[in-house]
């Protein structure tokens, strides 16, 4: 059985493959790249040969899907962006859908967090993003995770994940090996990320637009918006003002994880913290973040199955090979991908014309 899974990240596209237990691709390469060039992601994809199934980049996601059946309607879905002329890393993943499409490479988008039925509806309310697929594929590969160091079969996993990307943080709770709750990366502070916007400044900024999603969070609170987390980390023991931001930000996520840690049955079903993503790289973050968390469960780093690629991605190929009835097949079975259902706009009671958005699509 050879499967594949896709990170589409902020910085870099990550690419792990498998065929059974044996890693036969492990790869990435800068979003910057397939934004221009959307036809390298096609040869790296395609440098595996006989694919059975990959997790394609699924965005906000989709209930499970074909990629072949895929309509300009679902990757809108996907994407939740209008401006299709803007080159940037979210149309990036739109063109390299379309051009898997094309070239009939056996695919399938699988559901972000808010699609699964294990999450009761009145969480999902006024609710868009509670973490893309690629969240919940990091989900998976901790599931793993936590099988393997305590020897339990899924159901007996419990966790929450924080995810620290180059972009976004997002936070998810796992209980009994199943996703419950999440908050999303447009609703913490990230690294580039501003989180939820308080309602009287989203009305002084009159028109959001999506870029406004991708600023105001550490880069541009600390006035380096061009350097790199590692290297404003580097300057925040002498620059008050990048201090100011670090601090603003481990706030933020340590009242994201204070605050889903209410959502498990009870304080004692967390077992422990389980960090990913680029950001948790840096011993200047990760200490401060598992010192922060402590009191509400021990921290430590996901562990990787990979060289290079991302655990978005390792947990996108583990999907992968449980959807085929692989080896993760218990895994996928008890997060209930299969009976994901609805739409990303489902549950939404903030007025706006749902109605002419949708007509519009079709």
């Amino acid at each position: 059985m050879r499967v594949l899974g896709i990170d589409p990240g902020s910085l870099s596209w990550d690419f792990f493959g498998l065929e059974d237990n044996k890693i036969i691709l492990d790869t990435s390469i800068p979003t910057k790249e397939l934004v221009n060039e959307p036809q390298k992601a096609i040869t790296i994809i395609k440098s595996v040969k006989n694919i059975d199934l990959m997790v394609a980049p699924s965005g906000f996601g989709l209930p499970l899907k074909d990629v072949k059946d895929l309509t300009e309607k679902d990757i809108f879905y996907t994407l939740l962006k209008f401006e299709q002329k803007e080159k940037d890393k979210l149309i990036g993943l739109g063109n390299i859908l379309r051009l898997i499409k094309a070239d009939n490479i056996p695919g399938t988008i699988v559901p972000g967090v808010k699609h699964l039925p294990t999450i009761p509806r009145y969480r999902k309310i006024n609710k868009i993003d509670m973490g893309t697929a690629d969240k919940l594929c990091t989900a998976v590969t901790g599931i793993r995770d936590q099988m393997e160091k305590f020897k339990v079969p899924p159901e007996e996993t419990n966790f929450i994940m924080v995810e620290i990307g180059y972009g976004f943080t997002a936070v998810l709770a796992i209980e009994n090996g199943q996703i419950i709750d999440g908050i999303g990366g447009s609703n913490i502070m990230g690294f580039r990320a501003c989180g939820s916007l308080d309602g009287e400044l989203a009305y002084l900024i009159k028109v959001i637009k999506k870029k406004n999603i991708y600023k105001g969070g550490v880069a541009s609170i600390s006035g380096y918006s061009d350097l790199s987390l590692k290297e404003i980390t580097l300057l925040a023991e002498k620059d008050e003002q990048i201090k100011t931001a670090l601090k603003a930000y481990l706030s933020s996520v340590k009242k994201a994880v204070f605050g889903i840690s209410s959502s498990f049955s009870s304080k004692e079903k967390i077992q422990e913290i389980l960090l990913a993503g680029r950001g948790t790289d840096l011993i200047y973050l990760r200490d401060r973040i598992i010192k922060g968390l402590k009191d509400v469960a021990p921290a430590r780093l996901m562990k990787s199955y990979s060289q290079i690629a991302k655990r978005a991605a390792q947990g996108a190929a583990f999907i992968a090979n449980g959807l085929l009835g692989g080896e993760f097949e218990p895994i996928v079975k008890n997060l209930r991908l299969k009976e994901a259902s609805g739409s990303i706009l489902d549950d939404i009671f903030i007025p706006f014309d749902k109605d002419k958005l949708i007509s519009d699509l079709d």
